[in-house]
C-alpha cells in the first residue's frame, strides 16, 4: 500500500473537487473491443472541469497473472523476450497516444490492475503509463489524501483505493467488498475497479464535536463506496477469432454486459465558525 498527500488550496466557499476514476480500459490494440470514443471525451471533460485523475488498473490487455505465469515458464529466449516487450511498450504508448495525453499531470495516482506486463528490466507497463502520465504509481492498493486549505484552516478528505478481486455479476458484489474494506479502514471515499460496475453507496455518520465553549454537537458525514466502471466492451457485434464469428471470454462466459464509463466523485469544502475557528467540513456526491 502506498499513501500520498495532495495539497488542495480553496479559493472560494463554494468550490468543488471533481474526482475522475479511470480503469479497465483493456486496450489491445482493437478500437471495436474498447470504447474509445467515450474513454476520451471522458478524459476531455475531466480536464475541461479541473478534475484530478486516479487510475484503477487494467489499462492495458497484456497478460492475466494466469498467461504472466505460462509466459515465465516457457524459457523464452531474449530475442523473444525483446519482441513482446515492445509490443506491450506499443500498447502502452498507444493508449497514451489516443485518449490519456491531455490528463497528463493532472493524476492523484495509478494502480497495478491484473492486466499488465512486467519488462525484463522489472519495471511494469502500468508503471511506465504512471510515468508517461506524471503520476505517483500506487501499486496494489492506496491511501490518496486530499488536505484542502483556505487560509490557515485545513481539513483532508481520504480516499482509499484498489484495483479489485473477486467475481461477481451484480453491484452488489463490488458494494459487499467496499463494505467490508469500510469498517476496516478509515476513508470517506472508498473505490474499486475490476468488476466493471458503477454502482455508488452512501454511507451516512454523524459524529460528535466538542468546542472549548459551549454545549457539544454533531455533523454529519458521509461515506462514499463506489465502483467505477470501465471503457472496455464484453459483448461485441461482429466479433471474430480469427475466421470463426466467436465472442470474447464476457460473451462465452455469458456475463452481463459491461458498465461501460466512469463514475466522478464531487468533493464540496465547507466551513463552519466555531469557538472562532473554522472547522472543515467535507460535502462529497458522486455522479455517474
Amino acid at each position: 500500500m502506498e499513501i500520498v498527500t495532495h495539497h488542495i488550496p480553496v479559493k472560494a466557499r463554494d468550490s468543488e473537487q471533481l474526482i475522475v476514476p479511470v480503469g479497465d480500459i483493456q486496450w489491445h490494440g482493437d478500437a471495436a473491443g474498447v470504447a474509445l470514443g467515450m474513454l476520451k471525451r471522458h478524459i476531455e471533460w475531466g480536464v475541461k472541469h479541473d478534475a484530478l485523475f486516479l487510475g484503477m488498473g487494467d489499462y492495458i490487455d497484456a497478460w492475466s497473472p494466469s498467461n504472466r505465469q505460462r509466459l515465465r515458464s516457457a524459457a523464452l529466449y531474449d530475442t523473444a523476450q525483446a519482441i513482446i516487450d515492445q509490443k506491450a511498450e506499443e500498447l502502452v504508448e498507444e493508449i497514451y497516444e489516443k485518449a490519456l495525453k491531455p490528463s497528463k499531470g493532472r493524476w492523484l495516482g495509478m494502480l497495478e490492475g491484473h492486466h499488465y506486463h512486467q519488462f525484463r528490466a522489472g519495471m511494469t507497463t502500468d508503471m511506465l503509463l504512471a510515468d508517461k502520465l506524471g503520476a505517483k504509481f500506487l501499486g496494489t492498493s492506496g491511501y490518496v489524501r486530499l488536505l484542502f486549505s483556505r487560509g490557515v484552516s485545513r481539513g483532508q478528505v481520504l480516499v482509499w483505493c484498489h484495483h479489485g478481486a473477486g467475481g461477481g455479476q451484480s453491484p452488489a458484489a463490488v458494494l459487499n467488498k467496499l463494505r467490508a474494506m469500510a469498517t476496516q479502514f478509515e476513508g470517506d471515499v472508498f473505490l474499486m475497479g475490476h468488476l466493471p460496475k458503477k454502482c455508488n453507496e452512501p454511507i451516512d455518520r454523524l459524529m460528535p464535536m466538542f468546542p472549548h465553549k459551549g454545549e457539544p454537537f454533531l455533523i454529519h458525514r458521509t461515506k462514499i463506496l463506489s465502483g467505477t466502471g470501465g471503457f472496455m466492451k464484453s459483448w461485441v457485434v461482429g466479433a471474430r477469432q480469427g475466421i470463426v464469428p466467436r465472442g470474447g471470454y464476457g460473451e462465452a462466459a455469458m456475463y452481463t454486459p459491461a458498465a461501460l464509463g466512469g463514475v466522478v466523485v464531487k468533493v464540496r469544502p465547507r466551513w463552519k465558525r466555531v469557538d472562532d475557528h473554522d472547522l472543515w467540513l467535507p460535502d462529497m456526491s458522486v455522479e455517474a
